[in-house]
């Protein structure tokens, strides 16, 4: 069976799964580097002749020689190869796209099942600091619509660290006065608290600032690009707004993204003495162990900044370093 023909036919169970688009293009892009490895490197183009060593090639390729990777990506810098993260995001595609494999009795046997993932070194996540939160709220112009918006989806992602896709999909009607409703990934229904100040924001925008192409328009968050008024918003509006922030503050000793948003609202959750587990609830995580993530990083900052105080240095009298008289 060819392993081309195979790959269409998974890529089209995942629109009748419901997959978002988002998803479906990242299976496209990760299957068809796949089967450009396998056919350049291996030589194989049919399903049932790979094997996990034709995929451990491929991996190997992929941390040693630099690849072309998709526009949405940040391709590698000065031709250097792929971070181990996201061959791991690669192969994880592979091996669930194997599993359906099976499942389907297309092969008898998984050759994705004994591939290894690379070690993927564990760095600490910088958060925004409450000054630089600040810098950033203070260039928007709260008298017109871009500006309100802005500052709203700036704030709503500060208090609730949510995603930037389930920003720019969130609705009207799942805006209330406590709390908002999200579908996060696989299509997840969860319910995020917000603030009543949020709360307040949100009621101005949606009745003050919002205005729709049209009367039956879901989206909350909306357009005002040339073109696109008062059509959703958008990820790719999102992350335009994340260029002008970092345009207009000049930050660039934290990384300026929604989804460093996402990481200081975790970060400040728990110094604010909430608990992991709640917070992995409110953040929809299905595996707490997501969660410790941000509390790692948490836990080895705040000892970091705490560190002055609590030094044995402060217990040893140092000597002096003025120079001896003459």
């Amino acid at each position: 069976m060819k392993l081309d023909e195979t790959v269409k036919h998974y890529l089209r169970s995942l629109v009748t799964r419901r997959l978002s688009p988002h998803t479906q293009l990242a299976y496209s892009y990760a299957l068809n580097l796949l089967m450009r490895l396998l056919a350049d490197i291996c030589g194989v183009t049919d399903l049932e002749r790979i094997t996990v060593l034709h995929l451990r090639e491929c991996v190997q390729y992929l941390l040693t020689e630099s690849v072309e990777v998709q526009k949405s990506r940040r391709p590698p810098e000065n031709g250097s190869t792929l971070s181990a993260g996201s061959v791991c995001d690669y192969i994880r595609r592979w091996k669930t796209f194997f599993t359906w494999c099976q499942r389907e009795e297309l092969i008898e046997k998984n050759p994705g099942t004994r591939l290894e993932y690379p070690k993927v070194d564990e760095r600490i996540i910088d958060a925004f600091s409450v000054k630089q939160i600040e810098q950033m709220l203070s260039i928007f112009d709260l008298s017109t619509n871009e500006g309100f918006r802005d500052y709203v989806i700036l704030l709503l992602m500060l208090d609730t660290g949510l995603r930037r896709s389930e920003v720019a999909t969130i609705r009207v009607e799942d805006v209330h006065d406590t709390y908002v409703t999200v579908f996060g990934k696989g299509r997840q229904e969860r319910q995020v608290g917000i603030h009543p100040e949020i709360s307040n924001l949100l009621w101005k925008y949606i009745h003050k600032y919002r205005r729709p192409a049209r009367a039956d328009e879901p989206i909350l968050f909306l357009s005002l690009g040339r073109g696109r008024v008062g059509l959703p918003f958008g990820r790719g509006g999102m992350g335009g707004l994340m260029s002008y922030l970092k345009s207009k503050t000049g930050i660039d000793d934290v990384r300026l993204s929604a989804h460093t948003f996402r990481h200081t609202f975790a970060c400040m959750y728990l110094d604010a003495g909430g608990d992991v587990f709640s917070l992995s609830r409110e953040m929809g995580h299905k595996d707490i162990k997501t969660t410790e993530r941000y509390l790692r990083s948490f836990t080895s900052k705040n000892a970091r900044l705490q560190h002055d105080s609590h030094s044995p240095i402060n217990s040893i009298k140092l000597r002096s370093h003025k120079k001896p008289k003459k």
